[in-house]
């Protein structure tokens, strides 16, 4: 008898509405209804046999972030229920273990919570031959510390300022802008002691996930020398509430104490946005990120038929339901974007 799906999805779901509700946590985000709704496909999909990413007992091996666990328990329960035969094991131990896995072959497909760096890609692309699929299941969270988020500005809450363009903040943490770097709070239009008070820009390592995100936002201009970067967000939190002049780039949705967030918008008069979740789920928030799943592809073969329908599931109106069930998680993708990615993957043959 094949199993009904939406016994399946309910399954997977009870508990978590009622353990949302009792922790206060906030409403799961709608998921657009104009996303399809999944249709296993059974026809060719068969448990993969003899890749180095099927373990001894035939589970599939899948390794990467560790904050992909929620989401991936019960994708891989989904998938197990619609495709008989198949099992999986998670070994989720963080964003940096997910291409070195990928590029050895022991995952089919990586979940990071950011970007792959230019680095990262070095020893990825000498071995396999080209660069990983990347491909965007959700977006980041909007408040929270255990998930991966979006990104907000951050000013000292004696700071007059309410609104900034992101020109203005790349040119805040960068040198060498064609408009000309802002060093002072009044070349944003503050007046009295701020006219003349040296922005002190904070944020973390340029080298790491977020420094990455925002090199590429800043048109990869090299980041200034008066800027000062923190391990993480409460470190970098930390220092703006302490310095009245300063502007600090962290995770969205905090609400520290000494500190206030900034609207943004992509253009100075454009559409400001604090980066809710309703802003980052349609695109609006300029610094909105995504969770990101990296495909192992290999020049010349197709992809696994098994790995297809995987994404097919994650990226059907069921897969994203269960993405937002999460509790403060992770936030759906709207049919246009699910069918942007979809496309890449029917690309490669």
């Amino acid at each position: 008898m094949k199993p009904n799906l939406a016994h399946v999805l309910a399954v997977l779901a009870a508990g978590i509405v009622s353990a949302s509700a009792a922790s206060g946590a906030a409403e799961s985000p709608p998921v657009d209804p104009n996303l399809p709704a999944y249709a296993p496909r059974t026809s060719g999909i068969t448990p993969p046999q003899g890749t180095s990413y099927v373990l001894r007992d035939g589970s599939i091996h899948i390794e990467g972030a560790e904050h992909a666990d929620f989401i991936l328990e019960r994708l891989d329960a989904l998938f197990a229920k619609t495709h008989p035969g198949f099992s999986f094991t998670l070994n989720l131990k963080g964003t940096g273990t997910s291409i070195p896995a990928l590029t050895h072959g022991i995952t089919p497909f990586a979940p990071m919570g950011r970007a792959v760096t230019p680095i990262e890609l070095v020893p990825y692309a000498k071995i396999v031959g080209e660069n990983p699929l990347e491909i965007k299941v959700a977006h980041t969270a909007f408040a929270s510390k255990k998930l991966a988020t979006s990104l907000a500005v951050y000013v000292n809450a004696a700071n007059p300022i309410d609104k900034l363009s992101l020109d203005e903040v790349a040119r805040m943490y960068t040198a060498g802008n064609p408009g000309g770097d802002i060093t002072s709070w009044g070349q944003v239009g503050e007046a009295g002691e701020w006219k003349t008070a040296r922005v002190r820009p904070i944020s973390g390592f340029a080298h790491a996930g977020f420094g990455n995100y925002e090199t590429a936002k800043f048109h990869n201009r090299p980041f200034s020398s008066h800027m000062e970067p923190y391990a993480d967000t409460a470190q970098i939190l930390e220092r703006v509430g302490q310095d009245r002049f300063a502007v600090g780039i962290a995770a969205s949705g905090r609400t520290d104490p000494g500190i206030k967030c900034v609207a943004l918008a992509e253009k100075a008069g454009g559409d400001y946005s604090i980066g809710s979740r309703d802003d980052v789920t349609n695109n609006k928030y300029t610094l909105g990120r995504y969770l990101y799943f990296y495909v192992r592809r290999e020049p010349g073969k197709p992809l696994d038929p098994f790995v297809k329908e995987y994404f097919r599931m994650m990226l059907s109106r069921d897969g994203q339901q269960i993405i937002a069930s999460q509790a403060d998680g992770y936030l759906p993708l709207t049919a246009h974007d699910a069918a942007e990615e979809l496309a890449k993957l029917e690309e490669v043959k």
